[in-house]
């Protein structure tokens, strides 16, 4: 309650900057890969600010102008991201998109069910550790076809492996007697929440968290509305 109380004053005081400032801010350029000092320094709580202030600016239907050609060749030198995204393959769920970024802001991994493997975890720790990237976000969404999988018992092909890493979240909602669409969204919030728990145990990912160097957080978006919805914090 508390992570969702937070994320309605953001997104409150986002909306009240957007008005105050007029019509033609929302199509201001964001932070881009070219100030390459400010973005090697962003911290946690700004990043989230700014992956929120963008998907408020995606929903509202006001993207940010972005300078791709001139970005582009700044990224030529290094990267320097402000967030790690773990989110689904889905189509509909395009993480640089729906927080409305430019080239060079996210380091985005994408896997069905947005699950952890040793892979994932790897690329993970690398930009941690390597790129200095500030917020880990694992990204739900509702009406997730590898959660519905899951729930279902789909057994088929190599999907299997990603299956058995979503039933024990699965089998923990269904255990509450939840149905329907109920059960479906609960389990997706649980395999963010699974997700993260993951994440934290990782020996070098739980030092960067323990320097304050590190944030990791839990969203869930909505298909209907755009919506990008802090789940866990």
């Amino acid at each position: 309650m508390e992570g969702l109380f937070r994320y309605a004053v953001l997104t409150a005081t986002v909306f009240s900057m957007l008005i105050c400032a007029g019509c033609s801010s929302v199509n201001q350029p964001i932070i881009e890969s070219s100030a390459i000092e400010e973005f090697s320094t962003i911290k946690p709580n700004e990043a989230i600010f700014s992956l929120r202030e963008g998907n408020v600016r995606f929903v509202g239907g006001h993207l940010s102008e972005k300078h791709l050609l001139q970005v582009r060749q700044d990224l030529v030198s290094g990267q320097h991201p402000i967030a790690v995204i773990i989110s689904c393959s889905d189509s509909r769920v395009t993480p640089e998109i729906v927080f409305d970024q430019t080239l060079g802001n996210l380091f985005v991994i994408r896997v069905v069910g947005n699950i952890l493997d040793p892979d994932v975890l790897g690329s993970v720790e690398y930009a941690v550790e390597h790129l200095h990237v500030p917020l880990v976000m694992v990204m739900g969404h509702e009406q997730c076809g590898a959660v519905i999988a899951a729930l279902q018992g789909h057994q088929n092909g190599n999907i299997r492996s990603i299956m058995k890493k979503i039933e024990p979240s699965a089998d923990k909602v269904k255990s509450t007697g939840a149905k329907g669409e109920e059960l479906i969204n609960n389990t997706v919030i649980q395999n963010v929440k699974a997700v993260e728990k993951e994440l934290k145990r990782d020996p070098i990912i739980k030092e960067q968290l323990q320097h304050g160097e590190l944030k990791i957080s839990g969203t869930i978006y909505r298909l209907s509305s755009g919506y990008a919805k802090l789940a866990v914090m």
